[in-house]
């Protein structure tokens, strides 16, 4: 005979996911779902966009602290990707063909600023980086690199907030930025 308790418990979980309107399952890695453009900011869209890059670029355990500095830092308030193509390894490398940078300085591993940029829009694009982290449409936190392997999907957009990206390279075919000072 089973205590009554566990009967009632197994019924209200057999309800609760079968009852429409109740929250349903992650949607995955399912990037044919995503919306054809980069969604508006707050909409229920972008929460949908940053649950599928996030299971589609879901890494297991997050990297250690390095002991030594990265040979360069950038930090960005947000960073948006288009077309955007990584290629497998444990370093960040991604060909775009536009990515859009705003609120951007580079530091040395010295920490001297080289430069500030308030807005940055670059075309046919690669960028390598040792690691790469922010949140997906300031979301969900998220790391590339960092010694763990970069998934090879290419995805259609990225969106990421707070964005700090270690041992950068970028190269453009086409560069339009606003409002650089520099040392």
């Amino acid at each position: 005979m089973r205590p009554r308790g566990l009967t009632r418990l197994t019924v209200l979980l057999l309800v609760a996911t079968t009852v429409p309107g109740h929250a349903e399952p992650a949607p995955g890695c399912a990037p044919d779902r995503l919306p054809k453009a980069v969604p508006e900011q707050g909409s229920a869209e972008e929460r949908l966009a940053a649950d599928i890059l996030a299971a589609c670029l879901t890494q297991s355990p997050a990297p250690q602290a390095r002991s030594r500095p990265a040979a360069n830092r950038l930090r960005a308030s947000s960073v948006t990707a288009k077309s955007v193509t990584p290629a497998l390894g444990v370093t960040v490398s991604m060909d775009a063909t536009s990515l859009k940078i705003v609120d951007a300085t580079l530091v040395t591993a010295g920490g001297r600023t080289e430069f500030r940029v308030a807005d940055a829009e670059l075309g046919t694009v690669e960028l390598q980086a040792t690691s790469l982290s922010g949140k997906l449409f300031g979301l969900i936190p998220i790391t590339l690199g960092g010694g763990l392997p970069v998934p090879p999907l290419p995805l259609p957009y990225v969106k990421l907030t707070d964005v700090t990206v270690d041992g950068v390279t970028v190269t453009a075919r086409t560069a339009a930025l606003r409002e650089v000072t520099g040392d």
